[in-house]
């Protein structure tokens, strides 16, 4: 037992060290495989953070390039002194703000007797409209230049004098604000600035009149007329009502002293100018008490009544055919709007392109200032004019003084009394209370800037804040400025720049129509003023007479032929305000050779300065094919040439009104496609907010500014530039779509006047050279000057979530 115990306890401790061996071996493995485990899990984590962190760089980085593309707000800094200087230059131009608006209502309201806009009517007095007034430019430039005082500030104001005797609309200025002394009625010869009544713009007063003493009237005595003839009435009408359009006769069609407009229905669906009717009417509104307004000659069916009581008995007596129209239901009704149609495309319902800015937009705006790459300048919105640019740089050398739309007019054609007589002047409605609602993604790119104005209107009932009024955003084009592609075993190489400019753009709806402006930045010092057309057509009730001045659109409905003019206002300064006119003008020439002694034709150009006003303005004619160019005759390239921009339109019509007939005296500008005249601050403008009523004494007679026939050599001179064109609608064009197949362009560019093109410094460039110019297949160098940046997709930047809780920007 003994032996055996001891056997056993000797196996026991035998085993026991091999066992306690193995643990301890055993241990020390697990001990190793623990700490390699956490090491491999140690580096794991280090690599997934350094990646993290990495991803996260690379995530911030996109965020605040292409991420904060989507925003486009630029990070918070302080303002340079460049950037100071700016400002305060600016701010002599800048739009008036709320608080000097109040000072200039509360002393016009102090001193003479005015309503309110809420309260006003069109037979008392008061304010129709507010801005800044600019000042002499002579002023302008001595501050800016040489540091000369600071021009006064003021306002100029259009006051509707309803109530005096005779009426009259006064145009005022008001200052210096803010501590204002005077108010006093403009005193130049170059306008008329104390303009008869009948003259008068349209205003909300007017409309409101027109609806109680004209409109209630023809519903009521001709009710049952408008029921039996269209199943609708202009109130009082539920879902089925009638709408009215006015058509105002300019006085060079009328008596001395007189004012009348046609007046003329519509179906109101969307859109009604798409729905016209056969009821017009004459009204004679020249009394300033619209209780005493009457009501003319009524056309219907084609027919022409000497007044409404003769038409209603003829009408009453089965004498007369009578129409039936009736109201639009069904594909009648949805034909004019802007709903989606079947046969929806594309069938995969991929997305369209987008543009983005990797980096962060490349434009800064601080006030009024725009500042882009090389270029800068300033900007006002105008109540009556819209928006205008001022001091216009490239390189810190001003090119452009003031650029500006001056006039929208539209002539009409037709059979009817209301077609004949169809000829507006857009800017009776005040363009800078029509540039108002841009939405983003459609109007303009969703990383626009989008800027508000603050103006005084009495037909918006005052003040008034018009949102993003205009945007401001850069624009690759997708074509190249400039390239070249060399080729073969000789001087291979490829240079060029895609074409980016910045676009400041501003949109304003007029009835039917909407225009596009864009005012375009080139990298080569070029400027493009781009005008785009778009709205709901113009239309008429058809009858068969009206065949030769429009197109057939729809069964009841002829869409006119038209002629759209635009004029601008170009004050431009080629290295200083000493400048010239000159034409190259380009001729055949007929001469013998001198190495062969045969005739030879071809064509030379020779160097034509311009002496007056009168040699300078210009009609448009392919026999006589020139360049326009307003040079400097002291500043010249190293081979002696004159520097100088060229003026080149891109979409021109003629108007064929005759000189002096009807409306064509009021709009004497759109005779000339190009006129320069000498720089006067009384000459501020081409046309008026009276233009559409004024051809027996035009308020600006444009015509004067060339007959006076100033010399224009070595002068500051101001270029005047019509685009046009002339429209016949087609199928096509309904609902709502481009009209005049494109964009009417004006070029701004440079002629001689760089020493070589300055988008050669554009870091936006590419050149490929090959890496052995004897064998140029082989492999090249892609040299780039923007660093590489990670592929994006910015989130869009749509106003849909805000649209849907406040309509209001797009609206109102």
């Amino acid at each position: 037992m003994h032996n055996q115990h001891t056997v056993t306890v000797h196996y026991l401790k035998k085993h026991t060290v091999v066992n306690m061996k193995d643990l301890i071996d055993s241990t020390v493995k697990w001990k190793w495989l623990t700490f390699l485990f956490s090491l491999s899990t140690f580096i794991f984590m280090f690599l997934c953070v350094s990646i993290w962190i990495i991803k996260d760089q690379e995530i911030e980085t996109f965020s605040a390039n292409a991420g904060t593309c989507a925003a486009t707000e630029l990070e918070e800094r302080g303002e340079t002194d460049s950037e100071k200087m700016n400002r305060i230059h600016g701010s002599i131009l800048e739009t008036l703000t709320r608080e000097e608006i109040n000072l200039v209502v509360d002393y016009l309201h102090d001193k003479m007797n005015l309503k309110h806009p809420k309260e006003a009517k069109i037979d008392q007095s008061f304010i129709h409209a507010i801005e800044v007034h600019t000042p002499k430019k002579k002023e302008v430039l001595d501050f800016w230049d040489n540091n000369g005082p600071k021009p006064k500030r003021e306002a100029k104001v259009f006051i509707m004098h309803g109530d005096l005797s005779p009426p009259f609309i006064g145009e005022y200025i008001v200052g210096p604000l803010p501590n204002i002394t005077y108010a006093e009625i403009i005193n130049t010869t170059a306008r008329t600035t104390k303009v008869p009544y009948i003259y008068r713009p349209f205003s909300s007063f007017e409309f409101m009149a027109i609806y109680r003493h004209v409109i209630a009237r023809v519903a009521r005595e001709a009710h049952q007329v408008l029921v039996e003839s269209y199943n609708a009435t202009p109130f009082n009408c539920g879902n089925q009502c009638l709408r009215f359009s006015m058509t105002p006769i300019s006085s060079g069609y009328l008596p001395e002293g007189t004012r009348k407009s046609w007046f003329w229905f519509a179906h109101n669906v969307e859109f009604y100018t798409l729905h016209p009717l056969d009821f017009q009417f004459l009204v004679d509104m020249t009394s300033q008490d619209p209780k005493e307004w009457r009501i003319l000659d009524v056309w219907y069916a084609n027919q022409l009544f000497e007044s409404l009581s003769v038409f209603l008995k003829a009408y009453t007596c089965e004498q007369i055919n009578k129409t039936r129209i009736p109201f639009p239901t069904g594909e009648e009704r949805t034909f004019s709007s802007l709903e989606m149609r079947e046969n929806q495309f594309p069938e995969n319902g991929r997305r369209p392109p987008r543009q983005f800015y990797p980096d962060g937009p490349r434009f800064e705006i601080n006030k009024n200032t725009i500042k882009y790459l090389t270029w800068d300048f300033k900007f006002k919105m105008s109540t009556t004019n819209g928006l205008q640019l001022f001091d216009i740089k490239f390189d810190s050398e001003r090119i452009i003084y003031e650029l500006s739309m001056q006039e929208v007019t539209v002539l009409y054609s037709g059979f009817s009394p209301t077609n004949r007589m169809l000829y507006y002047a857009d800017s009776a409605g005040l363009f800078g209370t029509r540039s108002r609602g841009l939405v983003p993604s459609v109007d303009c790119p969703e990383n626009a800037r989008f800027i508000d104005s603050y103006l005084y209107s009495a037909n918006e009932d005052g003040h008034r804040t018009y949102e993003n009024a205009f945007c401001v955003f850069e624009h690759n084009s997708n074509y190249p400025l400039r390239r070249h592609r060399a080729y073969g075993r000789s001087g291979a190489f490829y240079g060029g720049l895609v074409n980016t400019v910045l676009v400041v753009r501003t949109i304003m709806s007029v009835i039917n129509y909407d225009y596009v402006f864009d005012y375009m930045f080139y990298q080569n010092g070029m400027v493009e003023i781009r005008v785009l057309l778009t709205g709901y057509l113009g239309t008429s009730f058809y009858v068969p007479q009206e065949e030769p001045y429009g197109a057939h659109v729809r069964k009841t409905v002829i869409a006119g032929l038209h002629n759209h003019l635009f004029n601008f206002k170009v004050d431009l300064d080629i290295k200083g305000t000493k400048n010239i006119f000159e034409t190259l003008d380009i001729k055949m020439e007929n001469k013998t050779d001198p190495w062969y002694g045969h005739h030879h034709m071809q064509n030379a150009y020779s160097r034509n300065i311009r002496q007056t006003e009168k040699e300078a303005a210009y009609k448009y004619n392919f026999s006589t094919p020139k360049y326009l160019l307003v040079s400097n005759r002291r500043k010249h390239t190293p081979q002696n040439v004159r520097r100088s921009y060229r003026i080149k339109p891109s979409g021109m019509s003629k108007l064929l009104l005759p000189e002096n007939y009807g409306f064509s005296r009021s709009i004497s500008w759109a005779r000339y496609q190009v006129a320069i005249t000498k720089q006067k601050d009384w000459e501020e403008s081409s046309s008026s907010i009276f233009t559409m009523w004024d051809a027996k004494q035009p308020v600006v007679n444009f015509q004067s500014y060339i007959d006076d026939n100033d010399s224009i050599v070595d002068e500051d001179l101001v270029a005047w530039v019509t685009l046009g064109t002339q429209h016949l609608p087609q199928t096509e064009n309904l609902p709502n779509t481009l009209t005049a197949g494109g964009a009417l362009s004006l070029f701004l560019s440079p002629f001689n006047y760089f020493d070589e093109d300055p988008s050669m410094r554009s870091k936006d460039s590419v050149r490929i050279t090959p890496k052995d110019p004897k064998r140029p297949t082989e492999g090249a160098n892609v040299q780039r000057h923007h660093r590489y940046s990670h592929h994006c997709s910015p989130i869009p930047n749509y106003p849909d979530v805000h649209i849907s809780k406040n309509s209001t920007t797009i609206f109102t």
